[in-house]
């Protein structure tokens, strides 16, 4: 089946994630994985106006929360995996593909998916079991130990990685809910999965106080 075009729009956020070849872990240590990506964001920040909201490195892929607003997402992402390719053969010395195919986008358009979409990216190390809470996780942008600058999506009236934000993150989606968010990061323009005989939506619960 062919892959569908990823949306262009320089006014929402994408969702964008990639995936190592052959599903393995990358070559180099997270550790040195998290430092060449986060450089060459924060090169593509200050060259296109790159506005990152989040950005988590998974043992074989990532999960990017972005906004282009002068340049075409094909670009950024172009640019990024193959300078990320370059850096990560040279210290490796492997001539193999980094990644296993092109990126993947997903745009979000309504403001209260992309808040959940938010939470689902920070929720990744939680639920692959490799930490207890978000925060624990050390490469991810949640507490923003990097050279990135961070657009907030957060409410006005919450602080970044405040108690309120960080407990919200930590309070696990139902199973449906996961599904439903996965199926919907499929789609090239986010929306829920439909269930039973109405074909409701399938949302996540609004347990975020914006009041």
């Amino acid at each position: 089946m062919p892959r569908k075009p990823v949306v262009r729009s320089n006014e929402h956020f994408y969702h964008l994630t990639g995936r190592s070849n052959n599903k393995e872990h990358f070559y180099l240590g997270s550790e040195q994985v998290w430092e060449i990506m986060v450089k060459q964001l924060s090169c593509l920040q200050k060259e296109y106006d790159l506005q990152i909201s989040a950005f988590v490195l998974m043992g074989n892929h990532f999960h990017l929360l972005a906004l282009t607003p002068n340049e075409p997402i094909e670009k950024i992402m172009y640019s990024f995996m193959k300078d990320v390719t370059k850096k990560m053969q040279k210290r490796t010395g492997r001539i193999n593909k980094i990644f296993g195919g092109r990126y993947k986008g997903c745009l979000i358009e309504d403001s209260k998916y992309l808040l959940n979409v938010y939470k689902y990216v920070y929720r990744n190390p939680v639920a692959a079991g490799v930490v207890d809470r978000a925060e624990e996780y050390p490469y991810s942008t949640l507490q923003n130990k990097s050279s990135l600058t961070l657009s907030k999506i957060m409410p006005m009236n919450i602080a970044v990685n405040s108690s309120v934000e960080l407990d919200w993150i930590n309070f696990s989606f139902e199973e449906r809910e996961v599904e439903s968010m996965k199926w919907g990061l499929t789609r090239s323009k986010f929306q829920y999965m439909k269930s039973g005989s109405r074909r409701k939506p399938v949302s996540p619960r609004d347990l975020l106080n914006t009041g």
